[in-house]
């Protein structure tokens, strides 16, 4: 029998949709308050992929699904542009690899979207390890000369190591500690399905328990989060599981290929349900000029940040 595989990057990106405002303020705690929620997120899947494509080559880039580029603005500076890149990396890579391809994102994040606005934007990144040992789990990129005494260029980014991470450092009231506590887990339980299924269940009580998740979409996101990194070998435990979850229904139905077939709508891969998606879009865009047209943006201001047309934002206000 052929041993299944963990579809790591599908797990975590249903994590990064779900959690993107809990994983900003977990991972950059100093530039939370900062945020102005209020005019929302934007995230660049699809600047994200062509920033892959020359970073991997195509059949790589494809499979690599589980990074976000997350557009947030800031409150204190007329609501200048943030742009915040969180990676998980779940393999070990050689030392320096992983550092060198989180500077290349930077760069290229930075050509792309620094100097697009007037007031330029800013750029911050972080990973999170979620693989054991100390192997390739970098902080920083240096680039220098072995003639030259000083280093040319330094780069670092935050990161997570879920092996080390303390979990009581994490609020109660974020639901990623349940995130981390399952990743946590993963990594100390042993390798036979009796384990596996103790522990799947054990996640699954305190799961059904938590009351701090927002909404369906983030309980989905936790239930296919145990799922697919907890994976049964025989089919007889994997029906236990499967009468366990269907004795309480609801998100528990839920599976991860509907997670990553959302994912490929948004870049266009799947057709369907495009035109009520289009018209979601578009009330997005008009609540988003509308809100920051009442904290006193200028029009012509507002479509600099976001890409539209003058008239455009001139026909949602005066409508």
């Amino acid at each position: 029998m052929v041993a299944k595989k963990h579809d790591f990057d599908a797990a975590w990106k249903a994590i990064l949709e779900a959690f993107e405002v809990e994983i900003v303020e977990l991972l950059f705690p100093e530039l939370f308050e900062k945020i102005d929620w209020e005019l929302g997120t934007e995230s660049l899947d699809k600047e994200l992929l062509e920033i892959q494509k020359d970073i991997f080559d195509k059949d790589s880039s494809e499979k690599v699904i589980s990074d976000k580029i997350i557009k947030v603005r800031l409150k204190d500076r007329g609501s200048k542009i943030l742009f915040i890149h969180v990676e998980v990396q779940s393999y070990i890579s050689g030392h320096e690899v992983f550092g060198e391809r989180m500077f290349r994102y930077f760069y290229r994040i930075w050509d792309r979207f620094r100097y697009k606005y007037k007031d330029k934007s800013e750029i911050v990144a972080a990973a999170i390890y979620t693989y054991k040992g100390d192997s390739g789990k970098d902080k920083r990129y240096v680039y220098k000369l072995p003639d030259l005494e000083d280093e040319i260029l330094i780069y670092n980014f935050r990161t997570i190591d879920v092996e080390k991470i303390e979990l009581d450092r994490i609020s109660d009231n974020n639901p990623l500690k349940l995130v981390f506590k399952m990743a946590k887990d993963l990594l100390e339980t042993k390798a036979t399905d009796e384990d596996i299924f103790e522990a799947k269940i054990r996640l699954s009580e305190e799961l059904n328990k938590n009351s701090i998740v927002k909404n369906s979409e983030q309980a989905k996101a936790l239930v296919d989060f145990l799922g697919y990194l907890f994976l049964f070998q025989s089919q007889e435990f994997e029906k236990k599981f499967e009468d366990y979850k269907n004795e309480r229904g609801g998100v528990f139905k839920m599976t991860i290929e509907e997670i990553r077939r959302l994912h490929y709508k948004a870049e266009g891969r799947e057709e369907g349900r495009e035109e009520g998606r289009e018209e979601g879009r578009e009330e997005e865009k008009k609540q988003l000029i509308l809100k920051q047209y009442s904290k006193g943006l200028s029009i012509e201001y507002i479509a600099e940040i976001n890409d539209f047309s003058i008239e455009y934002v001139k026909s949602v206000i005066e409508n």
